[in-house]
């Protein structure tokens, strides 16, 4: 009489075999994701921060005119001026970025004047 299926030793042995796997690979896509957030986190300040140069080039008369003086651009003046996005997502927490928490400070050092 034949036998069909798996003996015990087996499929202990598949569950082994997959267990060895799992502890190889999730580490490495975990840290991979956690990487690639960090990496669409810096894109995303970098576009707050090209916008800001943007705003601040349209608005030269608004800049202080001492050489050390800021002025704070907020994400809502941002917003405003369509210069970025309405949805602007913090790829870390997958929420959107405050209107008020997120400043730039723009001088004309960061301009090259």
């Amino acid at each position: 009489m034949k036998k069909r299926g798996f003996t015990l030793v087996e499929l202990i042995a598949v569950i082994g075999i997959l267990g060895i796997i799992s502890l190889i690979v999730i580490p490495v896509v975990s840290n991979t994701i956690r990487k690639s957030r960090t990496d669409s986190y810096k894109i995303q300040i970098n576009t707050i921060s090209d916008a800001a140069k943007l705003w601040a080039s349209d608005n030269m008369a608004l800049l202080p005119t001492e050489k050390d003086d800021v002025i704070v651009v907020t994400l809502g003046d941002l917003k405003n001026n369509g210069l970025v996005e309405e949805e602007f997502k913090n790829p870390k927490t997958n929420e959107n970025f405050s209107d008020n928490d997120t400043c730039v400070v723009v001088s004309k050092n960061d301009l090259g004047f």
